[in-house]
């Protein structure tokens, strides 16, 4: 089974094999939306639709573990002039072990790895 390292929350969890990591992040309480997008569609975030951009996420370890760049993210605002490794959560399958770090640290100082 793959793991999801999820270093700003300090949690390594895993998952099954093509697991959506945004749902694979809320459903072992690691949150995915800062601030007023934590609030449910149609104030804070597109519930998971790839609309929004919000649930973005570094991939520090495993990109090629994660399945390629949909339509949605190739053309989501949020993500223009971001390194390839930056992803929306809700778009990605997990295809193997993953290192990643969620919106809520992205413009804060570098994570520290977690623990198992």
């Amino acid at each position: 089974m793959p793991t999801v390292e999820f270093l700003d929350a300090g949690k390594k969890v895993e998952c099954g094999q093509y697991a959506n990591l945004r749902k694979t992040a809320l459903l072992h309480g690691v949150p995915v939306y800062k601030g007023i997008h934590n609030l449910p569609f149609p104030i804070g975030n597109c519930g998971g639709n790839g609309l929004c951009g919000t649930c973005m996420v570094e991939i520090v370890e495993g990109l090629e573990n994660v399945t390629p760049k949909t339509m949605r993210e190739q053309y989501n605002l949020k993500l223009k002039g971001k390194p390839a490794n930056y992803r929306l959560s809700c778009q990605c399958q997990v295809l193997g072990d993953i290192v990643c770090i969620t919106a809520l640290a992205l413009d804060d100082a570098p994570v520290a790895p977690a623990r198992t």
